[in-house]
């Protein structure tokens, strides 16, 4: 008994018979995509922008080393508006984390610029862009802007209705 060359070798390949086979098992079909899927899917903690092999020397006069961190430290007073609310923290507009009434929140970015900004449902505070240097930890002071008299801010003035400062300019 003799076989033909190539009659019954798709059969036998095992895993290299089905990657050669023209309609791929189920199986095999979920497994590319899946790994389709994870070839795709951010690899970096979310707030924190995906790092870009750069080999170009068009910022050759950065030298902030590659792993090199800085601090954004966010500080909530204490106010009787929003108390029980809690503000969303938007870096670069993608939701970072949230800050309660008194609390402090640090967040642990890389060095550079960035665009901050709180939100609360409808209302927003005013954008700041803020430089953070490698290894230093800046601080950040937010709040209710006004009591009951300044409330007309909710409806007429929606993006001024939540304080965002650097804690130095007190």
């Amino acid at each position: 008994m003799t076989s033909e060359p190539g009659s019954d070798e798709s059969e036998q390949g095992g895993s290299a018979g089905e990657a050669a086979s023209p309609n791929p098992s189920i199986w095999e079909r979920m497994r590319r995509g899946m790994a389709d899927h994870n070839a795709k899917a951010p690899r970096t903690p979310m707030g924190m922008p995906e790092v870009v092999a750069d080999d170009d020397t068009d910022d050759a006069g950065t030298d902030t080393p590659e792993g090199a961190t800085a601090e954004l430290v966010l500080e909530r007073i204490h106010h009787y508006r929003d108390t029980i609310r809690s503000y969303q923290v938007l870096i670069e507009s993608q939701r970072v984390g949230q800050i309660r009434d008194d609390r402090t929140e640090r967040f642990v970015l890389r060095p550079g610029s960035y665009m901050l900004r709180l939100r609360l449902m409808w209302i927003f505070s005013p954008k700041v862009v803020v430089e953070l240097p490698a290894g230093t930890e800046t601080r950040m002071i937010c709040g209710p802007n006004g009591g009951i008299l300044q409330a007309w801010r909710l409806f007429l003035a929606p993006t001024t209705a939540i304080f965002l400062r650097f804690a130095e300019e007190e």
